[in-house]
């Protein structure tokens, strides 16, 4: 069987879309959480992060091409492996039970969608937002404690807007983490998986840390 072939199998697409998640999952969700997470300790803690993460830059390049095509074939794949399920289940003139399936689990591709707009968005309001500046220990630095609070401070419009899509974040997380280890081989029971209850607690624990720093910002 050739590279390409094995690729397009359905097994080789539910590969991708596992391994393309998870490398989002371990080199930029929890990286880019325990940055942020430094925002509740003050302006201090918070520039000097961005400061140094700053002086990474070329590091900083490489993983996001890397996020970048992560997301590419992500995407791609996730609308061939749901397109391949309808297309099966027709075949079948049957769809599989609500009871077997989570709700996190039928809210994939909504879920899944709503998370590429709100990176759009985020990457609009941080990523390409003119930063002002501060001082930090003599040095000149981007005050992007400022900025993160200039953009949720009196909007409570912005604040349901990111909390909204965090809630998105927690169904596709606690789904999609289960589903990947299943991709690989490892066997996840319908009942009583303690796989399924760590990906639930990790999925909402992360999306719940995040949803944190606007609404922390939005009060203070």
């Amino acid at each position: 069987m050739s590279i390409k072939t094995s690729i397009l199998s359905s097994i080789g697409q539910k590969l991708l879309l596992a391994t393309s998640g998870l490398i989002m999952f371990l080199l930029f969700l929890i990286p880019h959480m325990g940055g942020n997470v430094l925002f509740l300790f003050g302006p201090d803690m918070f520039n000097s992060y961005a400061h140094h993460l700053h002086q990474l830059v070329p590091i900083v390049i490489g993983i996001e091409l890397l996020m970048l095509t992560s997301i590419s074939v992500h995407m791609i794949m996730a609308f061939r492996v749901v397109l391949a399920n309808r297309k099966a289940a027709d075949k079948r003139h049957t769809l599989k039970s609500s009871k077997e399936r989570s709700l996190a689990a039928r809210l994939m591709p909504v879920s899944g969608i709503m998370i590429f707009i709100f990176i759009v968005k985020h990457l609009l309001d941080f990523k390409f937002y003119e930063k002002a500046k501060t001082t930090l220990h003599g040095v000149e630095t981007y005050d992007v404690y400022a900025m993160v609070l200039s953009r949720f401070q009196g909007d409570p419009v912005h604040l349901v807007f990111y909390v909204l899509f965090m809630v998105a974040v927690g169904f596709h997380l606690s789904h999609a983490l289960q589903s990947s280890i299943q991709t690989y081989g490892i066997y996840v029971p319908r009942e009583g998986s303690k796989i399924k209850l760590i990906s639930a607690v990790v999925g909402w624990g992360m999306a719940a840390t995040f949803a944190i720093i606007p609404i922390f910002a939005f009060i203070k």
